[in-house]
């Protein structure tokens, strides 16, 4: 049985308490064993904001932290938060992580500055 493939499309409010149940039953419907990546490039939109640059390990922090405890679900941080502009070794790192994912969560921020990020690579495909 292959596993399946689902696009879930949300508001904000993505890690919120109420989201749980929701984040629960997309990882029960791929298996007990689920291979999770953060997909972190939509915050990294803040190119005139270098404090905010800082606190992406923060952010990513906080959405490892709410899938552990919350949802019982390892997620390994792809490191994409740059893709364009990015180092080419990380980027390429970033990619296989998320090829091999079973979950990807794309974490909160500009949805339009990640896909400007992604456009003309892989990632669309993936």
């Amino acid at each position: 049985m292959s596993t399946p493939r689902i696009l879930t499309i949300m508001g904000s409010g993505e890690t919120a308490p109420t989201m749980v149940p929701t984040h629960r039953m997309l990882a029960a419907r791929i298996g007990s064993s689920v291979k999770a990546t953060l997909l972190d490039t939509p915050y990294g939109f803040q190119e005139n904001a270098p404090e905010l640059a800082q606190r992406a390990p923060e952010l990513a922090a906080k959405a490892v932290e709410y899938f552990k405890t919350s949802v019982n679900v390892t997620l390994e941080v792809a490191g994409l938060t740059q893709v364009v502009e990015g180092d080419a070794l990380a980027v390429e790192r970033g990619l296989n992580k998320v090829k091999d994912a079973d979950y990807v969560f794309a974490g909160p921020g500009s949805p339009t500055y990640a896909l400007r990020q992604w456009a003309g690579t892989s990632l669309p495909e993936l």
